[in-house]
């Protein structure tokens, strides 16, 4: 049987500025993009933010059964569907124009969102554009509800600006659904968004350590630096690692929502999160970190979020030798 996970969070359309100054048009969203990482992983995904009637809703419907996420089938909204336009600069790092007014995917209550999400999931994820303070107060309900039956919350705070005129009430809201999570993944430039301006390490054991406060202590945070590689730290285990080298660049886009897909899909596949996350051992945590880090690079080699399967992973460490836990059939 297929464990089974559940994304809220937006659906969007990201028109992505090319070389020749034409505009290509990418399904997209931090959520989104990572149910797609989870259905690529063979895991049962559920997307189950609400979608547009319009004609953008109905392609983004259209991909997701193509790449065999599921969608409720009453989940659709009048409202429109949201839009990112995606500049990249030399290095092939994103920045973002959103139009986020009146927007499908939040288009729902605490209510209709618990309706919507399966009751045997083992995983819940949310963030990005979710957490702003409007969304708050039903986010909580759905997450407090879910926590009591034992479902992982996962979280990427994806950090943008312009999201809201109150930048610290945004801030406020983001940090009031990481206290909630399990596992949540910040980059260096999410913590200098949220106000933690010192050594991106030291600020994320700090962050850690507001998750955890003095008696809950099974939280994961991922810290990704970009070019710097990335970390994984828990109460009792820190590991880190670089990044996997490619021949071809394509952009940036997805990297982080492949990465942390692939994390927690690793952690679910390989049934560590069955255990406490503090039982988990270095090298356990390494071949996690390895395995997120070796995908990631793999969408950055091409164009947009384009999560890769299992089985190029698997390849890609093979041929370079790093340790993601294959088994001697993997090998033959």
């Amino acid at each position: 049987m297929k464990h089974k996970v559940a994304v809220f969070g937006e659906a969007l359309f990201d028109f992505i500025k090319l070389d020749s100054g034409d505009y290509r048009p990418f399904i997209g969203g931090s959520p989104f993009n990572v149910a797609r990482g989870f259905a690529r992983l063979d895991l049962d995904c559920h997307y189950v933010s609400p979608t547009s009637n319009d004609m953008l809703g109905c392609l983004i419907r259209n991909y997701a059964e193509a790449e065999g996420i599921k969608l409720p089938e009453t989940n659709i909204s009048t409202k429109k569907t949201s839009l990112a336009l995606v500049y990249t600069d030399t290095a092939g790092v994103p920045d973002y124009s959103l139009y986020r007014n009146g927007v499908a995917d939040l288009d729902i209550t605490a209510a209709q969102l618990l309706r919507m999400v399966p009751d045997d999931i083992r995983v819940f994820h949310t963030g990005s554009l979710a957490l702003i303070p409007e969304n708050l107060d039903m986010l909580k309900t759905v997450i407090y509800k879910l926590k009591k039956k034992n479902i992982t919350i996962s979280c990427d705070v994806n950090v943008r600006t312009g999201v809201q005129q109150d930048h610290t009430a945004y801030i406020c809201a983001i940090l009031e659904i990481v206290k909630l999570a399990d596992i949540v993944k910040v980059s260096d430039e999410d913590l200098r968004l949220m106000g933690f301006t010192g050594a991106p390490k030291t600020e994320a054991l700090r962050l850690l350590t507001f998750m955890t406060g003095k008696k809950q202590k099974n939280k994961i945070i991922a810290l990704t630096l970009g070019e710097g590689g990335s970390h994984l730290i828990t109460s009792t285990c820190q590991v880190s690692t670089n990044v996997y080298p490619v021949e071809r660049f394509g952009d940036t886009v997805g990297a982080g929502d492949t990465f942390f897909s692939s994390l927690v899909g690793y952690l679910l596949l390989h049934a560590y999160l069955d255990a406490p996350i503090s039982a988990l051992l270095n090298t356990e945590m390494q071949r996690a970190l390895n395995y997120a880090t070796i995908a990631a690079s793999l969408n950055v080699s091409k164009i947009g979020c384009q999560p890769p399967r299992l089985e190029e992973v698997k390849q890609a460490a093979l041929f370079s030798n790093w340790d993601i836990g294959l088994t001697i059939e993997d090998k033959l």
